[in-house]
C-alpha cells in the first residue's frame, strides 16, 4: 500500500529538522563573524589602532580597501542576520512551533542565487538550512502530535 503524503510527511522529525536548521544557521553566523576577522587580524590591529572612522568607509579607495573588505566580511556581512536567524529558529522548534515555510523557501532562493554565483563559497550551507525549513514546515508540529 502506498504511502500518502501525510503519512511520508509525518515520518520526518519535525522539531529535530528544525532544530538542525536552526543549529546550522548559528554556527554558519558565528563562524563567519569570528573566524572572518582572525584571517585579517593584522588589518583589524590597524582599524583599531586609527580608529573605524578613519578606516571604514563607503568611498573605496585602493588605499582603504582592505579596511571595507574586513568590515563587509565579517560584522557587515550576512553572518549576522543569518546567526540570528538561526536564534529565531532555535526558538520556535523550543516552543514546539514551526518556521512558516516562505521562510524556508526564501532562504532556499537565497542559497541557490549565492552558491549559483560563486560556487566555491559556503553559500551552499544557506540552501541546506532553507530545505531543511521547507521540509520541516509541512506536515504537523509538535503541538498538533501531542494533541493526537
Amino acid at each position: 500500500m502506498p504511502l500518502t503524503r501525510a503519512t511520508r510527511t509525518s515520518r520526518l522529525n519535525k522539531p529535530n529538522l528544525t532544530r538542525a536548521a536552526g543549529w546550522t544557521a548559528v554556527a554558519f553566523g558565528a563562524v563567519h563573524i569570528v573566524v572572518s576577522p582572525l584571517d585579517n587580524r593584522d588589518v583589524w590591529s590597524d582599524i583599531f589602532d586609527q580608529g573605524p572612522w578613519q578606516t571604514i568607509s563607503l568611498d573605496v579607495t585602493p588605499e582603504n580597501l582592505a579596511y571595507s573588505e574586513a568590515f563587509w566580511v565579517a560584522p557587515g556581512s550576512f553572518g549576522v542576520p543569518v546567526l540570528l536567524l538561526g536564534a529565531f529558529v532555535l526558538s520556535t522548534a523550543r516552543r514546539g512551533e514551526r518556521v512558516p515555510a516562505p521562510f524556508g523557501w526564501a532562504m532556499t532562493a537565497w542559497g541557490v542565487v549565492l552558491a549559483a554565483l560563486l560556487p566555491a563559497s559556503p553559500a551552499w550551507v544557506l540552501l541546506l538550512v532553507g530545505v531543511l525549513l521547507v521540509l520541516a514546515a509541512h506536515g504537523p508540529d509538535a503541538r498538533d502530535v501531542e494533541d493526537h
